[in-house]
């Protein structure tokens, strides 16, 4: 995906930042631990996977699996941030 650090850091902060709001601590729990990406206490991330690129793609495509709000919202912050969009989340069919 080639995304610098500290666009990673900034999208996931946001992403769970919402998600925290909107699907609650456990479900933002589940998100993050199925993609590589650790929900500390004080509401920071820390990379599981030694591959960030891959565990940042990963995060974006499960927390995209939402509902359609939570794809759009990717789609939306990856453009505004210079992120590649995954290309699981350009297909026009479904995602599960």
């Amino acid at each position: 995906m080639g995304v610098s650090e500290a666009t990673m850091n900034e999208l996931v902060k946001v992403l769970v930042a919402r998600g925290l709001g909107i699907y609650g601590r456990d479900k933002m729990g589940e998100i993050c631990e199925q993609s590589g990406v650790a929900l500390l206490d004080d509401n920071t991330t820390d990379w599981l996977d030694d591959d960030h690129q891959r565990a940042f793609k990963k995060f974006l495509v499960t927390y995209a699996q939402q509902n359609i709000a939570a794809r759009m919202t990717v789609m939306v912050l990856a453009k505004k941030h210079g992120a590649p969009i995954p290309e699981e989340l350009q297909r026009k069919k479904r995602l599960r």
